[in-house]
C-alpha cells in the first residue's frame, strides 16, 4: 500500500495537491504552554526556598560548633574545679591530720609536764582574726 492509494481524511484538505502546508500557522497547544509557565515558575519557588533552607542549615551548623564550643569550655572548667576541690579536701584532711597530731602532742607535753611537777602554763588570750577579704570570683 503506497502513499496515495491511502484514503484521505478530512482533516487533510487543508494539504494542497502538491502536499504542501499553506500558509496558515498551525495552533499552538496553550494548555501545554501554561503547564511549562507553570512549570517554570515552581521551579524557581523550589530553588529559592532550596537557597533558603541551605543558608539556614549553614547557620545552624555555624551555632551548633559555637554551642560545642561553648559546652567544651564550661567542662573544661568544671574539671578544673572538681581537680581544685580535690587539692583543696586534700589540703583540709592533711591540716586536720597536722592538728590532731600538734593535739596530740601537747597533751603528752602536759601529761609530761603534770607528772614532773610543773604547773599549766596560763592560756593566751585568743586574739580574733580579721577576716579576709577576697576579690569577687570572675
Amino acid at each position: 500500500m503506497r502513499f496515495h492509494d491511502i484514503e484521505r481524511i478530512p482533516a487533510d484538505d487543508a494539504i494542497d495537491s502538491l502536499g504542501e502546508v499553506p500558509a496558515e500557522r498551525p495552533r499552538r497547544p496553550w494548555l501545554l504552554v501554561v503547564a511549562s509557565l507553570m512549570l517554570v515558575v515552581l521551579v524557581a519557588v523550589v530553588w529559592g526556598k532550596w537557597a533558603e533552607s541551605r543558608n539556614e542549615a549553614d547557620q545552624l551548623r555555624a551555632e551548633t560548633k559555637q554551642v560545642y564550643r561553648e559546652a567544651e569550655g564550661l567542662r573544661t572548667q568544671a574539671v578544673q574545679a572538681e581537680q581544685r576541690a580535690a587539692l583543696a579536701e586534700q589540703r583540709v584532711a592533711l591540716l586536720e591530720q597536722q592538728m590532731r597530731s600538734l593535739r596530740a602532742e601537747r597533751g603528752d607535753l602536759l601529761q609530761r609536764m603534770e607528772a614532773a611537777g610543773v604547773e599549766k602554763p596560763a592560756p593566751k588570750p585568743r586574739v580574733p582574726k580579721r577576716p579576709v577579704r577576697r576579690a569577687p570570683a570572675p
